[in-house]
């Protein structure tokens, strides 16, 4: 069920590209569109954040027995917050 929240994160970012998409056929003003475009980007970076965020407490909470794998996993979800900010 926790997936659930990142689907309709998702679907909602689905919906409003579609209805930018329907902004450029209908030729509306390019700042209308940038702003909905920006509101996008901003939904999915936070399903990124959310990802990032219960993969690191899954790692905390539930280390893997071993700990180089442990390491990797962890360097790589912080690799993924620098890159995204």
């Amino acid at each position: 069920m926790a997936n659930s929240k990142y689907i309709t994160r998702l679907k909602r970012s689905e919906g409003q590209l579609r209805g930018i998409q329907k902004m450029i056929e209908e030729e509306r003003d390019c700042i209308d569109i940038i702003t909905q475009l920006s509101a996008v980007r901003s939904s999915v970076d936070r399903v990124i954040e959310l990802l990032i965020t219960e993969n690191l407490m899954e790692c905390i909470n539930n280390p893997l027995e071993n700990p180089v794998e442990q390491k990797e996993k962890i360097e790589k979800a912080i690799k993924y917050i620098v890159k995204s900010k």
